[in-house]
């Protein structure tokens, strides 16, 4: 029968063997004493430091997410409705008035979502879904639902004149990083839509956000790029432009630069007509009143001189259009029918721009047609002899 006793241990038989005992005495003593000094390093404040550290780095605990609160009672009714029928508009226009009137915002993303995702051109319910975010204090959310508005759709004036209207409710105005957040989405809209014929609003929002920031050169430098861009209104500005001209001086609404080079120009044309008048080289006041005057006034007239054929110019551009802008009945997307009438004069409106608009004009015109023609194949693929969107994207 095998002996069930485990082997013996080297340190039994070192016991046992005593004759190798005094050699492996000192051995012995040295381990242990590394086992204390061992022992002692665990227990020590820096590695007590580590286990804590160690212990703090563990993932926390996973939080079960709450669940969402039941759906209005009439939600599936309206639900099933859309989802026999996702091509009936009316259908949608139902479930979306249901949603916002139980003011369920779970129920609301769920309902906006799908539905603008089936038709984003649909500006109008961009804002309607950012306005239910915010009246539930969801501010951060109306921000989102407004940006993935104007990216569905760019050229959408009205949007971005909310959106606008938006941040400056709801950004702090004692924040130093708010004026220079609003101009730059005051610039981006421009970008994107400053070129449509019925900016106008757009251009006068971002002139009146100037000047209540007491921004006086800027309102000049706007309006100077407004007066070369086709608008509905040009003539309406050039008024204004001329009125924020003669009720300011000069120094105030021009930049320094600009200041300094007019002062110069002017100067220029003193000098030739045979004056002796030294006129300061820099921002300093002319000490005579009467010369101090006439250089203001000479400095108005010249400014409106060049705005004025800077006017002349683009009027000009506006008599081309304005037969066209004319026949443009319904500018926004609806999925009804369009009169043939009106997309003939897309057509001829596309036509007449390609041939004598610049790219840029081109491209804008092209992207409001493809809004409120989205409907239309024609629009979208090549046909003769309207060069389609598509092909005119690839090809410039």
């Amino acid at each position: 029968m095998q002996d069930p006793s485990p082997d013996p241990s080297p340190v039994t038989e070192n016991t046992e063997k005593k004759g190798e005992a005094p050699a492996e005495a000192p051995q012995s003593n040295k381990d242990s004493a590394d086992i204390l000094e061992v022992t002692a390093m665990e227990q020590s404040p820096e590695q007590e430091a580590a286990n804590e550290v160690e212990e703090a780095a563990e993932p926390p605990e996973k939080v079960e997410p709450e669940p969402e609160p039941p759906l209005p009672p009439e939600f599936d009714k309206y639900w099933k409705a859309v989802e026999a029928n996702p091509e009936e508009f009316t259908t949608w226009t139902y479930l979306l008035h249901y949603v916002e009137q139980e003011n369920h915002i779970y129920a609301t993303r769920r309902v906006f979502d799908m539905f603008l995702a089936r038709y984003p051109y649909c500006y109008g319910y961009w804002k309607k879904y950012a306005d239910i975010e915010k009246r539930n204090n969801n501010v951060m959310e109306a921000d989102e639902v407004y940006r993935r508005g104007i990216q569905a759709v760019t050229l959408s004036v009205d949007l971005w004149i909310h959106y606008l209207q938006f941040l400056k409710e709801t950004l702090d105005p004692s924040d130093p990083e708010t004026t220079n957040t609003m101009r730059g989405t005051f610039e981006h809209a421009l970008m994107s839509a400053g070129l449509d014929f019925r900016s106008d609003k757009l251009w006068e929002m971002y002139i009146n956000y100037e000047t209540e920031q007491g921004n006086l050169s800027g309102v000049t430098s706007i309006y100077s790029r407004l007066l070369g861009i086709p608008t509905l209104h040009y003539a309406h500005h050039f008024q204004k432009l001329k009125e924020h001209i003669q009720g300011h001086l000069p120094k105030e609404f021009l930049t320094a630069e600009k200041f300094i080079e007019l002062r110069k120009e002017l100067a220029s044309i003193s000098h030739h007509s045979g004056s002796k008048f030294e006129c300061p080289s820099g921002l300093e006041d002319i000490a005579d009143p009467a010369q101090r005057t006439t250089e203001v006034e000479n400095m108005r007239h010249r400014i409106i001189e060049v705005h004025q054929e800077i006017f002349s110019l683009n009027e000009n551009e506006v008599h081309k259009r304005w037969a066209f802008e004319e026949g443009i009945k319904r500018p926004y997307f609806h999925v009804k029918p369009l009169e043939k009438v009106q997309i003939n004069n897309w057509k001829e409106y596309l036509d007449f721009e390609i041939e004598n608009g610049a790219h840029e004009r081109v491209v804008i015109l092209f992207e409001r047609c493809v809004i409120a023609c989205a409907c239309y194949e024609e629009f979208w693929i090549k046909v003769r002899p309207v060069t389609s969107y598509m092909e005119y994207r690839l090809t410039h």
